[in-house]
């Protein structure tokens, strides 16, 4: 029940799109725990594993609780506490104290052109509102009665609680009824995102506790606490979870939802709303906290009783969405945003997400909008990812596609696509950033092949045998792998096998370039995999975890670029409203192949286009006046065609592309004419994107020359011409591996002839 009946500001209410519960993770989790009869005592400890246990408990929070007094009266500890003192890092408060307005904050392209607005309202997950918002309610004073009754007294820290607490679980077994902590406390834990349990860290949060109540007033610390807070269900902040749960501002609460708000953030999943059981846990704990209330007197008999006969109205849980819809560029440069605020400035990611949305900010992205807008037209074309829409009439879901294209010479993302159709959510799966999937073949080049080349292993010539092999090491009997034919085509050079995508041959290059060696490579491009281990699966694009069409883009990138790896990135600067530089990028940028690598490689992946797998479906790229524009890529296919891939590249432009099922129901097959559609969304975008550009072939460095050589790898004789086995290719220039005048092949040279007979006489 509100305290006044003045007026209360009617600000927009957001749409949300909560998880229904019967849907979220948990619910999973839990049928699966739950799932058939117990088949052990779910109490199954020994006596001394419990009094163990007890004593450790106690002994942790008497140890804290002996350390707060030393630090409160010296003596005891101060040394420890002297040390750990000098390690806290103070909080970054800039941005967050000024509590008179919400400022939205802006989204531009590269062009200077608005793509997002962003405001608390278009958020669906935080709003800010400030504390003078909420005084008509009973917010603060459920807050103080159930997490800090002398909030106004203390200076950060509260040692009669933290005594309170170690008494409590004395006689509760080790667990406390109650924490230690002060609402300052928690603030500080909120906004450095540090929650980590140890001695050491509790120190610091002390210090840093009494450090923050020097810099802000307690007003300002309960503001930021009542909107930092976590709600359950990713809600953060009593505005959020007011309009979510309630369907109301924050401002409109009555007595009985403050104090049911003001359990939530004990624990969130346990008194989560949106389940029954953490409804019935949520509506326990809302009774405790008006007792508390009434204790202490914020409330009179009549208010209590009222409140505990009060029902509680929750909103339902009707799907809908927020007012803005906000691009998939927009949201990963968003994203991207909150987590180097969180890094630079040592703070929590809901801090900063908080900060983002409503102080005022101006992001400058890398989107190039025209780039972004044959990318928006290439997804919402039905034709490149449903060739026949009857066949797909009984699937479960529909086909999708993410895909990333980067700006060659700057290393700057300038278009993505997270999914096909139109966007109706915020903070939907974004495909090119966050579907991660096995890569097929598409990985050869970064994995296998140009580490080879870089390391003098091979040549574009160099000779290879296409034949049936034993190369798992797990199952030395079995013929694996296998090539997507099922057949063998005996010798073939390197740049042949690249254009066939030949699986036996790329085993063979990995395993001379080395598990381990190929994996440096792969996280020198920006993927890293190192937590694996090496196993010979990832040579054609098998990994445990998956890798997003953003992560391969970036690393054909490297190829496209010369042989440099730019970490991609989506923004450029950030200003505040006061037109102060908040963020300028510095993406991470070191060079992993030669110029002379990155050529030759980019050469052989032209084969792919012209000969090869891509031969048909992608075509070498023209400009508006038929211009030829060097064209480089390769194709991708996993097991039973759940995945398919195109990566590929100009001098302009890298672009990548994931195609398939979402797999969310089942495992879903791609139908055989749909096979070639990562290749066609590909090259859509891509010969669109270059109408304009001038034609260009990929440089080549003067260190890099055409040889003639003979199959042998040697330098060719008149015999080796004439048997037809000679071809011209790409070598470096001083190579080992290049073909000498004064090595000449030995194989096809000419027949020594045989010593004549003397003729018998007579």
């Amino acid at each position: 029940m509100s305290r006044d009946t003045g007026s209360v500001r009617n600000g927009n209410v957001r749409n949300s799109q909560p998880v229904a519960p019967e849907n979220s993770a948990l619910a999973d989790e839990l049928r699966r725990i739950l799932k058939g009869k117990p088949t052990v005592s779910g109490f199954n400890r020994s006596f001394k594993h419990e009094i163990m246990t007890f004593l450790s408990a106690v002994f942790k929070i008497v140890l804290v609780a002996c350390l707060c007094i030393g630090f409160a009266f010296g003596g005891f500890g101060a040394g420890m506490l002297l040390g750990y003192v000098s390690m806290t890092k103070p909080l970054s408060i800039a941005d967050i104290t000024r509590t008179d307005e919400v400022q939205t904050s802006f989204v531009y392209d590269s062009e200077g052109n608005e793509i997002a607005r962003l405001t608390g309202n278009e958020n669906v997950d935080r709003i800010y509102i400030p504390i003078s918002e909420v005084r008509n309610t009973y917010l603060e004073e459920a807050v103080i009665s159930i997490e800090d009754e002398r909030f106004y007294e203390h200076s950060g820290i509260d040692l009669k609680r933290i005594g309170s607490a170690v008494l409590s679980a004395l006689a509760n077994g080790g667990s406390a009824t109650h924490g230690g902590s002060t609402i300052t406390q928690q603030t500080v834990k909120l906004i450095s995102g540090n929650d980590q349990h140890s001695t050491s860290r509790k120190i610091q949060e002390w210090f840093a506790a009494m450090n923050l109540e020097q810099q802000l007033s307690k007003d300002e610390i309960m503001e930021l606490y009542l909107n930092l807070a976590p709600m359950g269900n990713n809600y953060v902040g009593v505005q959020s979870a007011a309009q979510n749960y309630f369907g109301k501002n924050a401002s409109e609460l009555n007595l009985a939802e403050c104090a049911f708000l003001a359990g939530l953030p004990k624990s969130p999943s346990y008194y989560n709303p949106l389940r029954e059981s953490g409804r019935r846990n949520a509506l326990r704990r809302q009774r405790i906290v008006l007792s508390k209330m009434h204790e202490l007197g914020y409330i009179t008999d009549e208010e209590y009783q009222n409140a505990l006969n009060t029902e509680l109205l929750f909103r339902s849980a009707e799907t809908t969405s927020a007012n803005e819809i906000n691009s998939y560029f927009a949201e990963y440069a968003i994203s991207e945003v909150i987590a180097d605020i969180a890094e630079t400035r040592d703070i929590s990611v809901d801090l900063a997400t908080t900060i983002v949305y409503n102080r005022g900010y101006q992001i400058y992205t890398t989107l190039e909008p025209e780039v972004q807008a044959v990318l928006d037209e290439a997804f919402s074309t039905r034709e490149l990812f449903q060739q026949d829409p009857t066949l797909l009439v009984d699937y479960p879901e529909k086909p999708q596609a993410g895909m990333a294209v980067i700006n060659v010479e700057t290393g700057a993302i300038a278009g993505l696509q997270g999914g096909y159709g139109r966007k109706t959510v915020n903070m939907g799966l974004n495909r090119a950033t966050q579907a991660y999937r096995s890569t097929g073949s598409s990985i050869k080049p970064i994995i296998d092949y140009a580490p080879a080349l870089e390391l003098g292993i091979i040549t574009p010539a160099t000779i290879y045998v296409d034949e049936e092999c034993h190369l798992d090491p797990n199952n030395p009997n079995a013929v694996w792998p296998l090539n997507a034919d099922r057949s063998y085509a005996g010798p073939l050079t390197i740049r042949r096998a690249v254009a066939l995508s030949k699986n036996t041959i790329a085993l063979k290059v990995w395993y001379d370039v080395g598990g381990d060696t190929a994996l440096w490579f792969l996280m020198q491009e920006g993927i890293d995999m190192t937590a694996e281990g090496s196993y010979p699966a990832q040579a054609i694009g098998s990994f445990t975890t998956g890798i997003t069409p953003l992560q391969m883009c970036g690393a054909f990138n490297t190829l496209a670029s010369g042989g440099t790896y730019t970490e991609p990135y989506a923004y450029t600067q950030v200003l505040d409203s006061n037109d102060t530089v908040v963020l300028t990028a510095s993406p991470e940028k070191h060079r992993v192949y030669s110029t002379e690598t990155a050529y030759i490689m980019s050469d052989i992946l032209e084969d792919v286009i012209t000969n090869g797998t891509a031969t048909g479906t992608v075509s070498v790229i023209t400009n508006f006046d038929g211009e030829y524009i060097a064209t480089a890529g390769k194709t991708g296919t996993t097991d039973a065609n759940l995945d398919k891939w195109f990566c590929g590249y100009t001098p302009y432009y890298c672009g990548a592309v994931w195609y398939g099922y979402d797999n969310r129901l089942r495992q879903t097959l791609i139908p055989n004419i749909d096979k070639p559609n990562a290749n066609r969304i590909w090259y859509y975008v891509m010969s669109r994107i270059h109408q304009n550009l001038p034609g260009r072939s990929f440089t080549r460095p003067d260190t890099v020359v055409e040889m003639e050589v003979c199959d042998s790898g040697y330098y060719p004789t008149d015999m080796c011409r004439a048997a037809g086995t000679t071809r011209t290719d790409l070598f470096v220039v001083n190579s080992y591996l290049a073909p000498h005048a004064d090595a000449l092949c030995p194989i096809h040279v000419e027949p020594t002839p045989e010593p004549e007979q003397p003729v018998p006489e007579g």
